[in-house]
Order: C-alpha cells, then structure tokens, then sequence
C-alpha cells in the first residue's frame, strides 16, 4: 500500500492539480489551487527516512506507474516488475515528466478575437441617421476578459442586444464589449448619427473601429436621389417613388462615408463634335514633295475611338504617330483611318509624314480631318535641292502670309529656310506651286589649307623634300600630285598613318584622302605628308642658276611655305642693289605670314630645323634598310643641316597654277 499512494502522488502532481483530502470551504489553499500534506502523509509517500543524511531512501516503484510517467509502452514486461530508485533519481525522473506534460498544452491562440462578420443597416433622412451594427465575433481568449471595439465615441447608442456574460462599455473614446467568455458571440447594437449638410449634399460619417469588412444595406428616405459610399468595393443602387435603397461592401480600415443628393436628370450624350488645326510643311526636292503634317483635334461631348483624313491624290502616307495611337490604315479611296487604343475625348494630336510627286506644276499637298465643325491650319514650303518655289496666280481657300507669322513649332520642324507660308480656314483648299529647277554649280570639295615644304640641296644637284599639307577633305577619294620630273617618293602618311600612293592614266601620283571629321558647320583638318627625292641626270656645275619645282595638286592651296636649305659652302646674292639671287612665283621673307581663319588666329609657321632633323633620320633609315637588303654594313649618311636656310611663300595657289623659283649660286666646288 505504500508504494502504490507514492505512485499515486507521482501521477496527481503531473496533472493540473490534486488535493489530499477536501480541504475545508473557504481554504485558501483552495483558491490558489496548492496540495496540501501532513508530515506523516508526506513520509509515508515518498519513503523520505530522516535517518539518512545521504539523499533519502530508496523507491520501490511498478513498472506500469513508470510507462505512465515516461509515456512509453515496453512490451513483454511482467505485471509484477518494479524499479528500484533513489529519492534523487525519482526526483528528476518526476520533474522531466511534469515538463513533458506541460508541454503538451494547447499553444496561446494569435489574437484574442476574429470578427466573423459586420453589417450596417439603417435609415438615412435629412434630419439624421439611425443605424444598427449586426456583429458576429469568435472569442479565443480564455479565462481572462476580451475586449472587442464596436463604435467610435461619436455616435449615440440607443440600444444594445447581447449575451448574457457580455457587456457594452464606454471609455470616451470608443464602446467597446467585454467578455470573459470563449466562443461565439453575437452583437446587435442600434445608433444615432448625425447628417450633415452643405450646398445640398447630405453626408453621414463617421470611422469604423470594429476590424474587418462589412456591408451595408441603408435606405434614404427619399426617391430620386444620387447615392455615393465613399472607398466602397461594390455598390448597388435601387430606387423608388419615396425612397432610394443603397448596398455597399467596404474594406477594413475605410470609414463609413455615405452622401446622397437630388440626381440630376439624365442628359442623352451630344453627337460628337470636331475640331482640327493643322500644320503642315512642304519641303520640294528633287521630282518629290517630302511633307510633315501635324493635325490637332478638340473633341467634344462624346468619346471617340477612331479618326478619319482625306490623303491628297497621289499622296503616300509614310508614317502616323501620336499618344494612344494604336493602327492606322488608308484605303483605296484615300481615306486615312487612325484607331487609338482606348476612346479619347478632348484634345489629341497626330503626326503625319508623307510624299506626293512632283511635277513643273504642282499643289502643296495638305491632309485633311473628314467630318469637322470647323479646320484650320498653316503651310510652310521650304526648298530642299536648288530648285525656285514660287506661288501659281489661283491660290483658292487660303492667303499667302510672311514667314514670321508661322506658329514656332512648324518653324521648328526644319533648319532650311521656309520660303512661302500661307494660312487657311475652311473645307476647300488650293495651292498651286511653280517649280524651276536650276543647273547645279560644283562647290570645292577638298582645299589645303597650308603646304609646308623643308627641302635639303646638295651640290651635285641631288635634293630631298619633305612636304606637309594641312588638308580639309568633304568626299574626294584622292589628293591629286604631279611631281617635279624624275622625282622619286619615299614615303607617304595621311593622318599619322601610312599610305600607299597610286597613278592614274596621267601618270598623277594618287594620294588617298580620308573625310574630315568635325559638325556641319566647318570640317576639321588632317595632314598630309610627303617625301620625295630629285636626282638630275648630269652634276650640277659649281656655278649658274638652279631652278626647283614644286609638286602641284588638283586643290587649292591657300599658304605655300618653302624651307630650303642651301650647300654652306655656296655664295647666293641677295639683297644687292635691290636684286635678289631668287626669282618666280615665290618670293623670299624673312618670316612666313600669319594667316587667320574666321575668328580664330591659325599660326600655320612650323620649326623648320624640326622638319629638317625628320628628314635626315628618314634618309639614314632607308640608306640602312638598302644596305641590310644587299647585304652590306650600313653608313652613316649625313644631310647639310648646317647649310644656309632661305624663306620662300606664296599665297593662293590654284590648281593650273605653276610652282616654281631659281636660285643664282656659285662656290659650289666640292671639298678637298
């Protein structure tokens, strides 16, 4: 009997709670739910033995009670098997079973309650509003008091309908419902709100504290009314000789907000009306007219999904694009139909390009609305190749008008300038054009805006020249050369690059161009460099007079600028008595000049000891490559850079022109 009342405490204590005999009414120990013992009831269940110091005795407990403890089932154990514990050991085995059961329990629920449904029904009058809250909730919370908001503060309760156990309470601010039941509950509460008035619109609202959708059914004691529930998600209007029923769902969190006025009488919609303005502009060029057209309509009354044109005979239409634009189609007839992808009411606006032939005699081709109160529009014509634009003698529907009185946007659409403009109101519009076409006269192409020419002379006659060009280039495939006779290239390089020349059936040495680069307003310039070496057939004696030719090239050439060096050894008069050692078309200085191009200075003087230096390392590498490709040890070739250094220019030099200038010298004897 001892061992089965210690098992019997094991398994009270894993449950809510147990009680060792009744204990006496109004015991407290009965209100906060404790066990009670006697020290001999105490002894006699737990087998403690005050005699032993060490941790208690020893229990002697059936398996069976130990399968309940640990929620276990083992099978093929006897019914008279026990297990033999100390008191510690029991004691933990006791706490781990308490906690594997309280951990069993039910979890706390989310939210104390769920608000299943709300409606609002009623009656809406000029002189107030009263109104009743059906509410259905589902109480979670358990064995503690919930509290449901229901109605704000501002609104009048005038009767309440609720379980019993349920309360409705004011706390300023809002009604709210306490209870301390779980489950289901229902509400019915009726109310009084005030109507307020302005301009003739009624309105009832307040703010819906409950949470949650609801629904509405109200009745406004009046017929023909136009009712409105403010953030509703659906709503449903009947009306009647006295009065006008409204039903409405609303979501969470939106106030109840309901208006009601006298409707209007309904209006049968208007036809639609037309209006269009357009701005067309005619660019002739060579056998076509190009035309852009910009048709703006105001629609009026009555949406409209489509728009129709009228295309001018033999007119192509190219392209229509505008806001919403979603097709348009012309058909046999010339009627030009545009499709938006939505009905449109007020104004929309089309853009239109198109083409229409030519001829000695034409009309400007305009696009016109079909079906319009009223059009009007203007009409820029502009020249596009060189062809003369004039206006034909019977110019019907419309008036020549200046330039100037064109509205900026057509002025806009091109940067030629428009030549006639004219101006037109009505249905019926004629505008002849008369068109002469003109011979066309070349323009240059290609110019060299400066020739920079740095020549080395030896006294046996041999020279070796190295010209730069600064060259502007529009589409010329070529810079056409004719080189002195018996010249010889070295080398040719177009912008930085290498080049390979060529000849044409002229024996003209071809230099291949590239395009400027650069806006429309002026093209940039590139070089152009050249070296080249003459050796004449016989050596030049030590005195006389030598005469040098420059190359000349199919482009004018604005600046010539010559650096000669001349044997230092050689005497050349120059300045005695007025006459100098030099003569031609150039002419000696003692500096180049300054040109200057629009506003901006241009130097185009470069370092003339600079070219020459170039020049010898371009002679001694190419005397090494020959030297290399025969076979044989390189030599050091060296130029006269230490010769006497002579100026010449000239400015503007044309294509036909010939370029040329002799030196008189003498001492030219080579050294001992």
């Amino acid at each position: 009997m001892r061992r089965m009342a210690m098992v019997a405490l094991v398994v009270g204590l894993a449950a809510p709670m147990l009680w060792a005999g009744e204990p006496a009414k109004g015991d407290p120990s009965r209100e906060k739910g404790e066990v009670t013992l006697s020290w001999d009831q105490f002894v006699k269940i737990t087998g403690y033995d005050p005699a032993n110091k060490t941790g208690g005795g020893v229990l002697t407990i059936p398996w069976a009670e130990v399968q309940n403890l640990l929620g276990v089932k083992v099978e093929k154990m006897g019914q008279a098997a026990t297990v033999d514990l100390p008191w510690t050991e029991f004691k933990a085995l006791l706490e781990w079973s308490i906690n594997q059961k309280a951990g069993k329990a039910t979890a706390p629920p989310p939210t104390d309650f769920v608000v299943t449904s709300s409606e609002y029904s009623g009656n809406l009058t000029d002189d107030g509003a009263t109104l009743t809250l059906k509410l259905k909730a589902e109480v979670l919370r358990q064995n503690a008091w919930t509290r449901i908001p229901v109605l704000p503060g501002t609104v009048a309760i005038t009767k309440s309908t609720l379980p019993e156990g349920v309360f409705l309470n004011s706390t300023g601010q809002a009604y709210e419902i306490l209870t301390q039941k779980t489950g289901a509950l229902d509400a019915t509460v009726e109310f009084a709100v005030a109507v307020e008035k302005d301009a003739g619109v009624n309105r009832v609202n307040f703010q819906r504290i409950t949470p949650g959708a609801s629904v509405l059914d109200l009745v406004v004691a009046r017929g023909n009314v136009d009712v409105k529930v403010a953030g509703a998600q659906s709503q449903l209007v009947k009306t009647a000789a006295d009065k006008t029923q409204v039903a409405a769902a609303i979501a969470s969190g939106v106030p109840l907000t309901v208006t009601w006025e006298r409707a209007l009488p309904k209006v049968e919609a208007a036809p639609t009306k037309l209006y269009a303005e357009t701005s067309t502009l005619v660019g002739v060029a060579e056998g076509v007219l190009i035309c852009q057209e910009t048709v703006s309509f105001n629609i009026l009354h009555t949406a409209v999904r489509e728009l129709k044109l009228k295309v001018p005979t033999d007119a192509s239409v190219l392209t229509v694009t505008g806001a919403n634009v979603q097709d348009w189609r012309v058909a046999a007839q010339g009627e030009l139909t545009v499709v938006f992808r939505n009905e449109v009411i007020g104004s929309a606006q089309l853009q239109i390009s198109f083409e229409r032939v030519v001829k000695d005699a034409t009309e400007a081709p305009v696009i016109r609305a079909v079906g319009v109160e009223r059009e009007k529009g203007f009409i820029g014509v502009f020249a596009v190749t060189n062809v003369e634009i004039a206006p034909g003698e019977k110019v019907a529907g419309a008036r020549q008008i200046d330039v100037r009185q064109l509205p900026a946007d057509l002025v806009a659409m091109t940067r030629q300038p428009i030549l006639l403009a004219f101006r037109y109101v009505g249905d019926q519009v004629s505008i002849p054009l008369t068109v002469k076409r003109h011979t066309e006269v070349g323009v240059l192409v290609t110019i060299v805006d400066s020739a920079l020419y740095t020549a080395m002379q030896l006294n046996d006659g041999r020279r070796i020249t190295k010209v730069g060009y600064t060259v502007r280039n529009n589409r010329n495939q070529f810079l056409r050369l004719k080189l002195p006779k018996g010249a010889d290239i070295w080398s040719v390089e177009v912008g930085g690059n290498t080049a390979s020349p060529a000849k044409d059936e002229q024996q003209n040495v071809l230099i291949p161009l590239i395009r400027s680069g650069g806006g429309a307003q002026e093209m940039a310039s590139f070089p152009v460099d050249i070296v080249y070496v003459e050796a004449p057939a016989t050596a030049t004696p030590t005195r006389g007079k030598l005469r040098v030719e420059l190359p000349t090239v199919d482009a004018p050439s604005m600046h010539i600028m010559f650096n000669y060096y001349l044997p230092p050894e050689g005497h050349y008069t120059v300045g005695l008595f007025g006459w100098s050692g030099f003569s031609g078309p150039l002419r000696i200085v003692k500096k180049f000049t300054e040109l200057a191009t629009g506003q901006e200075r241009v130097v185009v003087v470069r370092d003339a000891e600079k070219q020459a230096q170039q020049m010898d390392q371009q002679v001694q590498e190419r005397v090494e490559r020959q030297a290399r490709a025969a076979g044989v040890e390189p030599i050091r070739v060296q130029l006269p850079l230490q010769g006497k250094l002579f100026k010449l220019e000239k400015l503007l030099a044309l294509p036909q022109d010939a370029l040329w200038f002799e030196v008189h010298y003498r001492g030219w004897e080579p050294a001992k």
